[in-house]
């Protein structure tokens, strides 16, 4: 037992089985499971399990930036039962579907035994419907009235709707006998509008004739969306065609990442259309000793400190799980006050209610928070303690620059950094062989480690760096950089990788060649030797 612990006597028990549960059936974006209601976020923040479709689903759902502390799960095959099962042992439950959850009629057989047997407990938060996400990822004028048929199972003649604008959900399965039966309808060759992928920045959408669908020309693997109307013919579909328009559509994207975050890279880039893949090249680890760690925490609890300095969102992990630990919560920094460096390290105490009072108002780097940091002044300061708890981050300026102000300064080792286990092995293959388009670096220690734990990227890729100390690391390491920032920001390596990809289609377009992405370049055979050479 450490020196410092709480008597688990000291707090009741709470059994969840003795409050009531509850079921949300909270809908998502038909095609990009981020797209929550505002209600549905609020809802999945405070369930105890969330149900969900598939495991990608649930991937999406960890790297959508939805705060939860539930139990994430796929859905069983007896999915009314398992719901009940939920609420019936007092756990709030939030079943994220696609789209609405109701909008399948294969569903409706889940929703109401949930119904009969939680009424008074059973809420609904719509979703994007996949109807009006075919309208507007489609750019497609409705008409007065449009009508939609699931024959995602298939369809009988019969069961088409009419209306002066149709949609059809359907897959590759049955796509030629939805084919034969649109051609019968509408004539075999009138022009169907085909979407597949959507939503995505892989989506593609490609006028046909229904003759053309039927014999496979459309070229659909799994799920797609056949539109008719006049909707689809007012104007030249290649136009609207907007996500292929995008100067990065379709590409992959690879993001090593080190101790920064990279939403807001991954955000830019997917706006130009790319899909990315962030592979972590370091790992957090706790102090290789624990005691300096307890006695810190001790000291925030005893009031030993008057200011709290966190130099990185790690640090702030850190300090709240040893906390965490000890059956505390950020109530017990309350009476401290909490400088920050960085906005990531803001971002992570607001993820705990907590809002810093002090951050560099110029230059966010422990540099610029020791100049801005107050004096201390021993008429109106209780104590003159700082506990500053960090790793890899230097922080001896902040001490040089706190110290002659009166401060005293304690450096606490809070967590390590160490190199990141390799990346799948599909992922390694996909660097080495050039699958993956083009590589982001935003500094020089994320090109030293992922060459390190996943191997040199493939000379086909296109190399981004985000500055010129980035750009050095990646040529001393052998490779051709492409494109180099002209700031130091996320959004500028993001839009000079898209003018990059914007002038080599140009170029592609100019010399009357195919335009092709750099993963689909086109591989040189090998010249065949006879024995004797």
């Amino acid at each position: 037992m450490s020196e410092f612990e709480f008597d688990d006597n000291d707090r009741e028990p709470v059994d969840a089985a003795t409050g009531p549960g509850s079921v949300t059936f909270v809908g998502a974006g038909a095609a990009d499971i981020s797209l929550v209601p505002i209600a549905g976020e609020r809802a999945i923040s405070q369930a105890d399990l969330v149900v969900v479709d598939a495991p990608t689903a649930a991937e999406a759902l960890a790297n959508s930036g939805i705060r939860t502390r539930a139990e994430v799960v796929c859905v069983e095959d007896d999915e009314a039962a398992q719901l009940i099962t939920a609420v019936d042992a007092g756990r709030h439950v939030v079943r994220l579907s696609a789209g609405d959850f109701y909008e399948s009629r294969f569903r409706d057989v889940t929703f109401h035994a949930v119904l009969a047997k939680h009424g008074v407990r059973t809420l609904v938060v719509p979703g994007v419907s996949r109807w009006v996400s075919v309208l507007t990822y489609g750019a497609i004028t409705p008409t007065s009235a449009f009508a939609s048929l699931d024959a995602s199972r298939g369809a009988r003649s019969e069961d088409w709707p009419t209306a002066p604008t149709t949609i059809v959900w359907t897959n590759d399965e049955h796509l030629a006998a939805i084919a034969a039966q649109g051609a019968e309808r509408f004539g075999a060759r009138s022009d169907v509008l085909v979407l597949t992928e959507l939503g995505t920045n892989s989506q593609k959408a490609r006028l046909h004739t229904w003759k053309e669908v039927q014999s496979g020309k459309a070229d659909v693997r799994g799920e797609c969306y056949l539109v008719v109307g006049p909707g689809i013919a007012e104007r030249e579909r290649e136009r609207l065609d907007w996500f292929a328009s995008k100067p990065l559509f379709d590409w992959r994207v690879v993001i090593p990442r080190t101790k920064d975050e990279v939403d807001e890279l991954t955000g830019h880039l997917t706006g130009y259309g790319a899909a990315t893949e962030v592979v972590p090249t370091i790992a957090i680890e706790p102090p290789r000793t624990e005691q300096a760690m307890e006695k810190a925490v001790r000291g925030i609890v005893d009031g030993r400190y008057l200011w709290l300095v966190l130099t990185s969102p790690h640090a702030v992990g850190a300090i709240m799980e040893r906390l965490a630990e000890y059956g505390l919560d950020s109530r017990a920094l309350s009476g401290l006050s909490l400088a920050a460096v960085g906005r990531g390290t803001v971002e992570s105490l607001e993820r705990f209610g907590l809002r810093a009072d002090l951050t560099p108002m110029g230059d966010n780097t422990v540099s610029g928070l020791a100049l801005e940091f107050p004096a201390y002044d021993d008429l109106i300061d209780p104590l003159d303690r700082v506990l500053v708890p960090s790793a890899d981050v230097n922080v001896q300026p902040l001490i040089d620059g706190l110290v002659p102000l009166g401060w005293e300064v304690e450096e606490v080792t809070a967590y390590r950094t160490v190199r990141a286990l390799p990346p799948p092995p599909e992922t390694r293959e996909a660097i080495k062989t050039g699958t993956f388009d083009a590589v982001v670096f935003t500094s020089a220690t994320a090109v030293r480690n992922m060459i390190g734990i996943a191997g040199k990227p493939h000379a086909a890729m296109v190399v981004a760096a985000i500055g010129p100390a980035t750009a050095q690391a990646c040529e001393l390491h052998g490779l051709k950089v492409d494109v180099v920032a002209t700031t130091p920001t996320f959004e500028s390596v993001a839009e000079g990788l898209a003018r990059f990809a914007r002038a080599r289609t140009a170029d592609q377009v100019a010399k009357g060649l195919p335009v092709r992405k750099p993963s689909e370049r086109r591989r040189r055979r090998r010249k065949a030797t006879s024995p004797t050479e």
